[in-house]
């Protein structure tokens, strides 16, 4: 089974996090598609990518046909730090 096949969906919450990040859906696919994935559960897992605007992780609950991003939070790392 390929992850980058998969529908992603995002929680509200998703959704808000990753406009306040400034992600795009096409960055959203990314990280499920090219990120490490790491299981943390019989249906969770997260989803870590290094980008240029610094390290990014999704947190998401998995089925076959799809993958709900919970939330997603930036990481150091990558580019220029905020604050």
């Amino acid at each position: 089974m390929s992850r980058g096949r998969r529908e992603v969906r995002l929680t509200r919450h998703a959704a808000e996090r990753a406009y306040g990040f400034d992600l795009s859906p096409v960055d959203l696919e990314k990280i499920i598609a090219d990120g490490q994935r790491i299981v943390e559960g019989e249906r969770k897992a997260r989803y870590v990518l290094k980008m240029k605007e610094g390290v990014f992780v999704a947190v998401c609950e998995e089925s076959a046909e799809r993958v709900d991003v919970i939330t997603i939070t930036k990481g150091k790392g990558g580019g220029k730090r905020d604050g």
